[in-house]
């Protein structure tokens, strides 16, 4: 059972008004790499894992990928704060703050979508326009495979939130960038030290080592 709770795990409060950042954000909210993509597989990974330890880790971090998909959708909403007539501003945000109707103009096109589609919120696409798909999702069955998948995820994650803090320009939104950021590097922890614990079960252990497991191929020269 899951419960909600009306307060952010992080304020968010960015500074501004800025539709770009907006679209770039798109990434992390329904991108290959983002919070809805690690909300549903850690949630699929958890229905078929045997192991109570690992299936309750999985469970818990899938309800924090919640609390972080709602931070960058709410934080999607505020730089998507438009004034577009030039009578009122976005929703929680001051007038002052609002976008004009030049910035709507002069965006891309995704951001025109947002506002034509989405009601000036996020859609369920990435950075580009191009839509989630369940694709994304990595789930075997396999302990091993999906935690070893788990640790990529994070790190993938935590790669991308460094990379918009550097070409997003707004102090309120950096720093719920960063926070998301170190959550990340958490998270890959907790997932390696899981990963570490269960190293020999699941396909690891049905399959065995043999002698041929351990030869490296000598496909490149020179090999010594």
């Amino acid at each position: 059972m899951f419960k909600h709770e009306d307060v952010m795990l992080f304020p968010v409060e960015v500074t501004g008004s800025d539709p770009r950042a907006a679209a770039m954000l798109q990434e992390q909210f329904g991108g290959a790499n983002g919070e809805l993509k690690a909300l549903l597989q850690y949630l699929v990974q958890s229905f078929g894992t045997v192991d109570p330890v690992t299936r309750q880790l999985l469970l818990n971090i899938a309800t924090e990928e919640a609390s972080h998909l709602e931070m960058v959708g709410t934080a999607i909403g505020q730089l998507m704060a438009m004034d577009v007539t030039g009578k009122s501003a976005g929703p929680n945000l001051k007038p002052a703050m609002s976008a004009t109707g030049d910035a709507l103009r002069d965006a891309p096109s995704l951001v025109q979508k947002m506002v034509n589609v989405g009601g000036v919120g996020p859609l369920v696409v990435d950075s580009t326009g191009a839509p989630f798909t369940g694709d994304f999702i990595n789930s075997t069955g396999d302990i091993v495979s999906d935690l070893a998948s788990d640790v990529a995820a994070e790190l993938r994650a935590g790669r991308v939130y460094a990379q918009l803090r550097r070409n997003i320009q707004d102090p309120g939104l950096n720093r719920v960038l960063e926070f998301l950021e170190e959550r990340e590097a958490t998270h890959s922890v907790l997932f390696s030290e899981a990963l570490e614990r269960v190293q020999d079960e699941g396909i690891v252990k049905e399959q065995g080592y043999t002698a041929v497991s351990h030869r490296p191929p000598a496909l490149s020269q020179p090999y010594d």
